[in-house]
């Protein structure tokens, strides 16, 4: 049985949390999803996370699949900006025991500088190594600090110096691998492209209506009006600042805004909604569990994400999974998972007018919405949880057999599924 540490800032647990806590959402979501699929195929693991104050410290989430959270307890006031610190000393112990323990250690890479530390102590350490670019540390940092130039290159220095610890990447675009590898002068031999997956079943299997009409009343979601939904992080690289201005024009045509999701940016977001004037023509949800996202979807008619930044776009897949159309700007990866012909409505980045103008298209428009819903669904294959996992074994086993070259391009993974199971060592 392979065994398998899997380290990531943000996984999701059930439960209610008791203290305040930003879950990064895309990242909390990948690892979850992968980490499941993994169990169903057999793999051992344990899931190294943050520990929330006041909740457990270790979660046996099948006979093969633990999760323990590290950490010390913090006051809510310091468990935002100290959660990833803390973990990184409380998974000390844990990586220098790795060794006799693991076959193979994956790391996702949140935007903090500690899991790049954790990768650099794995790799002194003789253990097998991958590491997941999720989320750029250098793009995060020196925007926030606005430094420009290569005499700031330091968080560009460092993210190199992590990547080349492992023994592969794993990018979650072929464009953001490309230009990843180019950046940074990695080798791009051994940057393999595994795209973000979805149980595409999970999204498509029917909710009770009691279940939707009590999370309507939950959330003071009114009957009878169009439903369009962000879910996601409110933070500023999603673009929470559009979101005011499409409820006035959302709100003119009788549609509702249904913002999922909690982060940094909450409060400005609340009080921007609330300068504006609109009570009862939206809804903050809060951070809320799958099985909540699932409702959402299901009860909207149009998705939107407006990010200004955006690696890949998980929330995108199970929009398509949901048959749900959606609306986001060409950032990033978001065209990559688009495809061709576009599976979603993509608009160029900044066009707030426009991004409105095509939410509302989709809303009056029945036709337009059954189009991107119909490439939506044959799109959304193509990240199938299966394809996923294999993917992933083929690549560990790479690993472990010491090999340099890059694992198989997912088509072609797809293609050997198609003909008859998973390749062979998968």
């Amino acid at each position: 049985m392979l065994r398998i540490l899997r380290i990531t800032p943000h996984f999701y647990r059930t439960g209610k949390w008791p203290i305040g806590f930003d879950p990064v959402g895309g990242l909390q979501n990948q690892s979850w999803t992968i980490a499941q699929g993994m169990d169903r195929a057999g793999a051992a693991q344990t899931v190294l996370t943050t520990y929330i104050p006041g909740s457990p410290r270790r979660v046996q989430l099948s006979a093969t699949m633990r999760v323990k959270c590290t950490g010390f307890w913090l006051p809510e006031f310091l468990a935002g900006p100290l959660l990833c610190f803390s973990w990184f000393l409380g998974a000390i112990p844990e990586l220098l025991r790795a060794r006799h323990r693991y076959d193979v250690v994956h790391i996702h890479f949140n935007h903090s500088i500690w899991c790049r530390i954790i990768a650099v102590i794995v790799s002194r350490l003789k253990i097998p190594l991958v590491v997941s670019m999720n989320t750029q540390l250098w793009s995060g940092l020196q925007s926030a600090l606005r430094l420009k130039g290569k005499p700031y290159d330091i968080t560009r220095w460092l993210e190199k110096l992590a990547l080349t610890s492992a023994d592969r990447v794993v990018a979650l675009t072929e464009t953001f691998g490309r230009n990843t590898a180019s950046e940074l002068g990695l080798d791009a031999s051994r940057v393999d492209v595994i795209p973000d997956a979805v149980d595409v079943d999970a999204f498509r299997r029917p909710i009770a209506p009691s279940a939707l009409r009590a999370f309507r009343a939950e959330h003071g979601i009114p009957e009878g009006r169009a439903i369009v939904s962000f879910i996601g992080r409110v933070s500023a690289e999603k673009g929470w600042r559009d979101l005011p201005k499409l409820v006035e024009r959302l709100s003119e045509k009788g549609a509702f805004l249904l913002i999922c999701g909690d982060g940094p940016d909450r409060r400005k977001l609340e009080a921007a909604l609330a300068a504006i004037s609109r009570p009862g023509w939206w809804a903050i949800t809060g951070f809320v569990a799958p099985s909540e996202v699932k409702k959402a979807l299901k009860i909207s008619d149009v998705m939107i994400l407006p990010s200004r930044r955006e690696v890949f776009g998980s929330v995108l897949l199970e929009a398509m999974a949901a048959d749900v159309p959606a609306v986001a700007y060409a950032v990033g990866g978001v065209a990559d998972v688009a495809g061709t012909p576009e599976a979603l409505a993509l608009v160029p980045e900044g066009r707030r007018e426009e991004f409105a103008d095509r939410t509302l298209q989709l809303l009056a428009d029945g036709e337009a919405r059954d189009v991107l819903v119909a490439r939506g669904h044959r799109r959304v294959r193509d990240f199938s949880l299966d394809s996923a996992v294999a993917l992933n074994l083929d690549l560990y086993a790479s690993v472990l057999a010491g090999s340099k070259n890059g694992s198989r391009h997912p088509i072609e993974i797809l293609a050997l599924q198609e003909d008859g199971g998973p390749p062979d060592g998968a």
